[in-house]
Formats: C-alpha cells, structure tokens, sequence
C-alpha cells in the first residue's frame, strides 16, 4: 500500500481499495505523487518534440 520510493500511500486501483485503513494512512503518511500507480495508463504519456535552437 505504501511506494517504495516516497513511503506515502499509492493511489488505489479500485474502489474496493479505499478503506478507513487507507483514509488513515493518508492522513499519517501523505498520498504518493511519484508516478502513476503501476497498470494503470492515466495520465497519458507526453510525447515532446526535441527542442530546436534559433540559427
């Protein structure tokens, strides 16, 4: 339930994943904003162009 990165919770998968556990730790530990929990695809992936200089 916690990333290992931040140590804060991940965001749920579903909705069966929000608990009073969870609500809980949330407040103790903060809500992860590493990254998009893994298998999920939102937010889509940016796709930039390479910047170009002036010449």
């Amino acid at each position: 339930m916690l990333c290992l990165t931040c140590h804060r919770v991940r965001p749920a998968l579903s909705r069966s994943d929000y608990t009073a556990e969870r609500a809980w730790l949330i407040v103790r530990q903060g809500l992860c904003a590493c990254g998009v929990t893994p298998g999920r695809t939102w937010p889509p992936p940016v796709v930039r162009e390479p910047a170009t200089s002036p010449k």
